[in-house]
């Protein structure tokens, strides 16, 4: 094989790779089991549910974007003539910066939220 075809081979297992990652980071299930007859796992509240839900749905927005900008790279790289490819080379690397990014701050909203509610569980 050449390296175009060893190139395409490895950009589409790389595609395929990230598509199954976010879709497990996204349906990931949780460990932890809220006790039937309370809201969100204290009473009166459903604060725990309620920010669960909405920081699921901006994880999952955000990452369908990246995989899909992914797959459009991906697609552009490998339709790319030769001298367009230093043109793609500085959009992966915004990509990937912005990437970062997206998955930095979806860990750093769960470790916020987590503080948040342990916080008012222990009434301080």
């Amino acid at each position: 094989m050449n390296y175009k075809t060893v190139t395409k081979i490895i950009t589409m297992l790389l595609i395929i790779a990230t598509i199954l990652g976010a879709v497990n980071m996204v349906f990931a299930s949780s460990d932890i089991s809220i006790p039937s007859g309370t809201n969100g796992g204290y009473s009166g509240t459903g604060l725990d549910t309620t920010t669960s839900n909405i920081i699921g749905i901006v994880q999952f927005i955000c990452y369908a974007a990246a995989v899909i900008l992914l797959v459009i790279l991906g697609v552009k790289w490998i339709s790319a003539a030769p001298d367009q490819k230093a043109d793609l080379k500085k959009s992966a690397v915004i990509y990937v910066v912005g990437a970062v990014l997206v998955f930095a701050a979806g860990a750093i909203l769960q470790v916020i939220r987590n503080v948040g509610i342990n916080t008012v569980k222990s009434g301080n």
